[in-house]
């Protein structure tokens, strides 16, 4: 017969072969030293068309990889940068670049156009930004863990680390506890009592339980796990409404290795056309609207008026061509990238988390009508666990388990809940399609950016025997030469129109160099100089991030 204590040493072992099992199948996602494997494996094979580079080193040394795509001088060509990685749970993201850059790659070997592409332009692509944090998905205990390794006192006490996740259940990961108390704000899910949702007080439910991360109250400041181990969030760091005295932000803007170097290469990197971010926002899907409120303000809040009706011509062409459905509405967040790179850096700059738990639908009632509980809080966790479940993803949730606990004795503790980054790290098999189309938007995108045309240059004889040059250029591409934010600031290199003079030749009149303001599709700049001289002179039009156009031009 068996005991008490024995059931429940059984019921343990049996969870941790479950979580285990699952576990297993999870931890196809590599490692920093496996993904920096990769690249190198992958930068040898293509050798004529990549190059790994690193832009600095995390505070535990690991290398910030930058993979280079282009042929025959790829940094003088216009660039679109891709940035994933950027939250440490979203390791997803990672792979999805990965994916889809090794499918480029072998595309190129065999397709004229993906070749073609490659040699008109670059791709700077960043897989893993915060490679710190996403290494916690490797430890031996597992933790969600969005901040890098720089130490920081979170809870501003004066000490760090002092109150970090302890593992109750002995299983590996860090989940959560659910104490059962009068004061608890939540209940059991009535769709899956796995499932904790917030009681809707309007409607007289009651909850019954408080809801905390595995741990114990180490500082005994009321707070659980507040300080855990971990500093800055890469993603939280950066200067563009910046969030500060926020838990993970930083002493300042920009303070971290990792972002300081990512700055410091993308405002070296003059040729830069656009950025995209795969990290938790959403822009691509959905437009930004324009804001009136937002623009006429001292400071941006808002895309400007040009910028407001391109996103929507943007997302039209991302949602043509991948197909994603059911996208999640997640706007961007203080100190993060995506703004950044578009307020203050002056580029055109988009986000998408890549990957998304696709949408199943509820159960239906008795009658076929979705149940009643469709309308509980937490359905992001509801969805995933009929995703999960139809998908036959195991080892996602840990059961709850009874855990005396010195915080709360005499009272039920019960530690289980979702297993950490399962939401954000499907099996591999679910990413290669979604890795083919947005490679398939990123070429589409690139040969929809700007195409600088000499349309027309006309000399005339002028009075004093000089030469009148007259020249019309014109932007035969789908998108603008460069942003209107970009028109006020000094980062971004304007389309330049200038003439290279030889000995004997002297400028009578107009600016050597001649800039101008961003030409949208199908618009014409004309340019005019006086050249007092004989012979031949060489007119070269352009910028670092739409290219360069050069023509001969004869002098009377």
């Amino acid at each position: 017969m068996s005991t008490p204590l024995t059931a429940s040493l059984l019921g343990l072992a049996l969870t941790a072969a479950v979580c285990s099992s699952g576990l297993a199948q999870q931890r196809d996602y590599q490692s920093y030293d496996q993904l920096t494997a990769r690249l190198k494996h992958l930068t040898n094979k293509y050798s004529k068309l990549s190059s790994l580079t690193t832009i600095g080193k995390t505070a535990t040394g690991k290398e910030v990889w930058l993979l280079t795509l282009g042929r025959d001088n790829a940094v003088n060509k216009p660039a679109i940068v891709i940035a994933a990685g950027v939250e440490g749970t979203q390791l997803a993201t990672t792979e999805l670049s990965m994916q889809m850059t090794e499918q480029m790659l072998e595309a190129a070997m065999i397709q004229d156009s993906v070749r073609e592409l490659l040699q008109k332009k670059t791709f700077y692509i960043f897989p893993n930004l915060t490679p710190d944090a996403s290494e916690q998905y490797h430890e031996a205990l597992r933790w969600e863990r969005a901040a890098n390794a720089q130490p920081t006192d979170d809870d501003r006490d004066g000490r760090m680390f002092e109150d970090a996740f302890e593992d109750l259940n002995k299983d590996g990961q860090i989940t959560m506890m659910r104490v059962k108390s009068p004061n608890g704000l939540y209940r059991p899910s009535l769709e899956d009592p796995r499932v904790m949702v917030k009681a809707d007080t309007t409607k007289g439910e009651k909850g019954g339980y408080l809801l905390l991360t595995e741990g114990n109250d180490n500082d005994k400041d009321g707070k659980w796990n507040e300080d855990a181990e971990g500093g800055v969030v890469f993603n939280r760091n950066f200067s563009y409404d910046f969030p500060y005295f926020q838990v993970g932000a930083g002493e300042h803007p920009i303070s971290e290795r990792e972002t300081k170097a990512f700055a410091d290469f993308m405002f070296e990197a003059k040729n830069v056309y656009a950025v995209f971010v795969f990290g938790p926002a959403n822009t691509l899907s959905f437009s930004t609207p324009l804001s009136a409120a937002k623009t006429a303000a001292e400071n941006l809040t808002g895309p400007l008026p040009k910028e407001a009706s391109l996103q929507e011509k943007v997302s039209g062409l991302y949602n043509q061509t991948t197909q994603l459905q059911n996208p999640p509405r997640v706007a961007p967040s203080p100190g993060d990238v995506v703004q950044w790179a578009y307020f203050h850096y002056g580029r055109f700059s988009y986000s998408t988390p890549g990957w998304w738990v696709p949408k199943v639908a509820a159960s239906l009632d008795s009658a076929g009508a979705e149940a009643s509980f469709s309308s509980e809080e937490n359905q992001e966790d509801l969805n995933f666990l009929r995703w999960a479940r139809a998908n036959d993803i195991p080892g996602v949730f840990v059961n709850w388990q009874p855990m005396a606990h010195p915080d709360f004795p005499g009272e039920l503790v019960e530690v289980g809940g979702l297993a950490p980054y399962v939401k954000q790290t499907p099996p591999l098999r679910f990413l290669a399609p979604v890795a083919e189309k947005h490679f398939q938007f990123f070429s589409a995108y690139a040969k929809w950016m700007p195409t600088l045309k000499i349309e027309k240059v006309q000399t005339e004889k002028v009075a004093g025997g000089h030469t009148r040059i007259t020249a019309t250029v014109s932007n035969v591409g789908a998108l603008p030469t460069h942003s209107e934010i970009g028109d006020q600031s000094k980062w971004v290199q304007k389309i330049r129109a200038s003439l290279k003079l030889q000995e004997g030749h002297t400028l009578i009149s107009g600016n050597l160099v001649q800039p101008t303001h961003a030409l949208a599709p199908g618009q014409k700049a004309q340019f005019s100089w006086v050249v007092e001289g004989k012979g031949y002179i060489t007119l070269t039009v352009g910028s670092p991030a739409v290219g360069q156009q050069t023509k001969e031009v004869y002098l009377y």
